[in-house]
């Protein structure tokens, strides 16, 4: 899904341009050699990004659930 994404460039975005955020975050851990840190933010972005998305498959299935009735009755 996009929203996962866009989520995902929002922090690239961060870490080039930004001065907070997760992103700037990383990169300011990273420059300094504070290897938890940096792997506790991924850590974050990860956890993040999976609840955004099943949050959306669900609001996906129950808006457009005629979209893909068909197909989940064959699996």
């Amino acid at each position: 899904m996009a929203i996962t994404l866009a989520f995902v460039g929002s922090v690239v975005s961060e870490t080039i341009a930004a001065n907070e955020g997760i992103g700037y975050l990383m990169m300011s851990a990273s420059s300094q050699m504070r290897m938890p840190l940096v792997f506790a933010s991924l850590l974050v972005i990860s956890v993040m990004a999976i609840a955004m998305h099943m949050v959306f498959s669900v609001l996906e299935r129950r808006m457009t659930g005629w979209a893909t009735r068909g197909m989940d009755a064959s699996a």
